[in-house]
């Protein structure tokens, strides 16, 4: 191209090709986060809809462990 002369306002205009790497790494970033983002709420959308029946289950097996000793050793309340 070096070798050609430019001459204006003959003929139809060209289009300069975009330099695409900036806005390609750009949206790579943004799709990324958005997937972790994503990721990350529905982790801990899971994790408080079972909050109640990990707490009530944590709690029967604390009563179990701390009352078993009693109706092993002693036979009972």
């Amino acid at each position: 191209m070096a070798d050609q002369e430019i001459v204006y306002g003959q003929g139809i205009a060209t289009v300069v090709e975009p330099q695409m790497g900036m806005f390609d790494d750009i949206t790579d970033d943004i799709k990324y986060k958005a997937q972790l983002l994503a990721r990350e709420t529905k982790l801990s959308s899971g994790v408080l809809s079972t909050v109640t029946q990990g707490f009530a289950i944590g709690f029967i097996l604390a009563v179990l462990m701390m009352l078993g000793p009693f109706f092993v050793f002693k036979g009972g309340l």
